[in-house]
């Protein structure tokens, strides 16, 4: 008998593999909304407004010396699928060809965990903590860039693995 497919990484994959990117700028000044920052509370929908320690105004070298807080929260299901969906996949897909990624190259997608694994140094750099060089049309807040770094720093975790 054929095994059912796991309908919560069949979710995951339905959410990285859709595009996202906006063609409307986001105002400059969004990225400075740090008032959730160190929070654990969560959302009406479930998902964590903040970090588990807070680290919205800090800064770090680079994403191995990024700490991974013991009592992190964050996974791919609450926060990493949604994060990479709503700001990175409009541009970073496999399925854009060059003329449609608004300049992100070839190669550079990120529509799977896997992918997003590997390449979790180069989102960080560009897109996590103090670095706010992505998405081009406007960062996003403080708080969620600081989730980001922390998800990232963690290994990039889904709900199974923690």
């Amino acid at each position: 008998m054929p095994s059912r497919p796991d309908p919560r990484a069949l979710a995951l994959l339905a959410c990285l593999s859709l595009g996202s990117c906006s063609e409307a700028p986001v105002p400059s000044g969004s990225d400075t909304d740090a008032s959730t920052g160190g929070s654990t509370d969560a959302t009406s929908a479930g998902e964590p407004t903040g970090t588990t320690a807070d680290t919205t105004g800090a800064d770090y070298p680079s994403l191995d010396e990024r700490p991974c807080p013991e009592d992190s929260i964050l996974t791919a299901e609450n926060f990493g699928a949604p994060f990479i969906l709503t700001h990175c996949t409009g541009c970073h897909h496999v399925a854009l060809k060059e003329g449609e990624r608004a300049g992100a190259p070839l190669g550079v997608d990120f529509e799977s965990l896997v992918k997003v694994r590997a390449q979790a140094d180069r989102i960080w750099a560009r897109a996590a903590d103090q670095n706010a060089s992505m998405p081009p049309v406007g960062p996003p807040p403080v708080d969620e860039r600081a989730r980001l770094g922390e998800w990232l720093a963690c290994g990039a975790p889904t709900a199974a693995d923690l």
